[in-house]
């Protein structure tokens, strides 16, 4: 899928004595619907999946979910200013009508039946949203499942799905990496907190620093083209369902060491998953998990950078 791109009307300028006519660029009025959230399809399905486990949920599978929520209503939407919401809010909207609305991009229709149906198909959020977003083919994703189930390995078709990712992003030049603001600042600045909420929520300090490292490069004012805020790059709605303002270097730490520590948990103390789902979201972690998607593009090399950061320190 081709991201949209400014249309240009050109108009012709009668020409002076001597003079020959030239073109005039002149930008096009660009249409964003004004839409109610819960009328995407896509949207309304997580919305209702959540409401009906909201019971019975973690607050680490909240959050979690949460994440998987702000990746598919963003790549729908086409905007990274999505929320926070508040669940029972939404989640009472979904059966009586109303809910937020927020302003799309043009295709926001066309977005919503194709996340809608990758979702219905049992693709992850993160496999949806790149999908939807023109990162990733529906096709290269079916045929790097086909190699895992004929038996190749994890490594091949993972190579072969970011060769696919990382051509369609040189094309339409569409990284999303964090926007650093601000001077730099040294990592021993933020020890004492690492170290308190390490040891708090039972996470090894040096996996701690090497996400942070690789999350924002130790820059509390950090902030992704997706809306990642933060030492720890925490989405707006998983902050608000961690209860942190993700602005206060202090909280933005607890919150990411609270949440990585309950997807540790989550995932029996698999480093490397827990680390699939932080980056790419729970779906997608489990999917990898079970054989059934390969590593590729931003996820891949977020693991390996972590991972790589984390052996170099110890």
């Amino acid at each position: 899928m081709v991201p949209f791109a400014a249309i240009f009307l050109l108009t012709l300028t009668p020409p002076s004595s001597g003079q020959a006519a030239t073109a005039v660029a002149r930008p096009a009025t660009v249409s964003r619907p004004d839409i109610r959230l819960l009328d995407l399809a896509a949207v309304r399905r997580l919305v209702n999946a959540l409401a009906r486990q909201r019971g019975t949920m973690s607050e680490g599978e909240r959050a979690a979910a949460w994440a998987d929520f702000s990746l598919v209503s963003q790549a729908v939407i086409g905007d990274s200013k999505v929320g926070p919401f508040d669940l029972d809010e939404l989640a009472s909207a979904a059966t009586n009508g109303g809910g937020p609305r927020v302003v799309a991009t043009a295709g926001v229709a066309m977005r919503d039946m194709a996340a809608y149906q990758l979702l219905a198909l049992g693709y992850s959020a993160r496999e949806t949203a790149d999908v939807v977003s023109g990162r990733i083919s529906q096709q290269a994703l079916d045929t790097a499942r086909q190699m895992l189930a004929v038996g190749q390995t994890k490594d091949m078709a993972a190579n072969f799905l970011d060769a696919q990712y990382k051509r369609i992003v040189a094309l339409h030049n569409a990284r999303n990496l964090p926007r650093r603001r601000g001077g730099p600042v040294t990592p021993t600045a933020f020890d004492p907190w690492i170290e308190k909420y390490a040891h708090l929520h039972q996470v090894e300090a040096s996996i701690v620093r090497a996400i942070m490292e690789t999350e924002s490069a130790f820059n509390p004012a950090a902030l992704s083209r997706a809306g990642a805020i933060g030492l720890m790059q925490l989405m707006p709605m998983t902050a608000r369902e961690l209860g942190v303002n993700p602005f206060v270097p202090e909280q933005n730490i607890e919150g990411g060491v609270r949440y990585f520590s309950q997807l540790l948990k989550m995932f029996g103390s698999n480093l490397e998953l827990a680390l699939v789902a932080y980056n790419g979201g729970p779906g997608y972690a489990q999917r990898y998990a079970r054989g059934q998607a390969a590593l590729y593009g931003e996820t891949r090399d977020y693991v390996r950078k972590v991972l790589s950061k984390l052996s170099a320190n110890r």
